[in-house]
């Protein structure tokens, strides 16, 4: 079934490559491109190649916090099985609503005969950590600059936080869960057994276990919060680590809530306004916003597909 899911989003995901494209070209047409060459040549690509391998210790990590998960589940698997099929859920961030991410689950099952019902709490559970942990560090940022837009994902986020942890903790939430998965063209298919579902998550939710792998969490946030602040560094500008994550975090969760694959557009587009609007010619924020989306978005996916190349020729 979950095959059937990749047959139906790859057509779409070539779609989204061209839109991608498309987009980038013409946020490209719209700067001077006497600017972008004088640029480009200033800036020193070096030490952005330099910054690049931390985005593999952020994917390293993740497969580290897989594993740590899986441990708690009772689940066997050594840490460079967990780190290519997380990375290779990674690759399907691209299709619409990021629902390929379910391919790890298959990609589980196949390796260890569990079913998708026991697994998906596994991925609900990853995303309630990222959001929990983007959410705190919004709410932390705006003790420095109390941004509007960052106080509107503060709030949403907490909302969000406290609807997944619903989810997980009652059948009631679990059921609306069902619900919509059932009116969901390609989701339909993977609706969970209730029993299994619930018994993974009494094992997930021990505040002990809740409070380690949050920890595991942050630390992932302050490596990514680390290489975005090198990057607005390598074009010399007036934006602190504070201003340059509190612009990075807060519109990278708007791109996660847009539900498009990689908050493609969204993410961009609010990049852009948030730094040209602390003084930035357009051509230079054109630029750092595609260097920010090639570390953060597309070097992981280009990974995601590496590894997942390696677990199918594995199988």
């Amino acid at each position: 079934k979950i095959m059937n899911l990749g047959k139906i989003s790859s057509g779409k995901i070539i779609y989204f490559l061209i839109v991608a494209a498309f987009f980038y070209a013409l946020i490209l047409f719209f700067s001077d491109i006497n600017k972008i060459v004088l640029v480009l040549n200033q800036i020193q690509f070096e030490e952005y190649i330099i910054i690049l391998p931390l985005t593999i210790l952020i994917l390293l990590i993740y497969g580290w916090r897989y594993k740590i998960i899986l441990n708690k589940l009772d689940i066997p698997l050594n840490f460079k099985d967990c780190f290519l099929i997380h990375t290779a859920g990674i690759a399907m961030i691209i299709t619409p609503g990021s629902v390929g991410l379910i391919v790890s689950n298959y990609l589980l099952k196949k390796r260890t005969g569990h079913s998708i019902s026991s697994t998906v709490p596994i991925l609900i559970f990853e995303r309630w950590l990222d959001v929990v942990s983007l959410t705190t560090i919004i709410g932390a940022l705006l003790f420095w600059n109390d941004f509007i837009v960052s106080q509107i994902m503060f709030v949403i986020g907490l909302v969000l936080s406290g609807f997944v942890f619903f989810i997980f903790k009652n059948s009631v939430g679990l059921n609306l869960l069902n619900r919509i998965l059932i009116k969901t063209k390609i989701l339909k298919n993977f609706v969970v057994n209730t029993e299994e579902f619930q018994d993974t998550t009494k094992k997930l939710i021990s505040l002990k276990t809740m409070i380690y792998l949050l920890s595991i969490t942050f630390l992932i946030k302050i490596v990514v919060m680390i290489s975005i602040f090198l990057v607005f560094n390598l074009f010399n500008l007036n934006i602190n680590f504070i201003d340059s994550n509190q612009i990075f975090l807060t519109n990278q969760f708007m791109g996660v809530l847009s539900f498009i694959p990689g908050g493609l557009i969204i993410t961009e587009t609010g990049l852009l306004g948030s730094i040209v609007n602390r003084g930035t010619d357009f051509t230079v924020a054109t630029l750092l916003v595609l260097l920010i989306r090639i570390m953060t978005f597309w070097f992981p996916v280009f990974i995601g597909f590496i590894a997942l190349k390696f677990v199918l020729a594995k199988r």
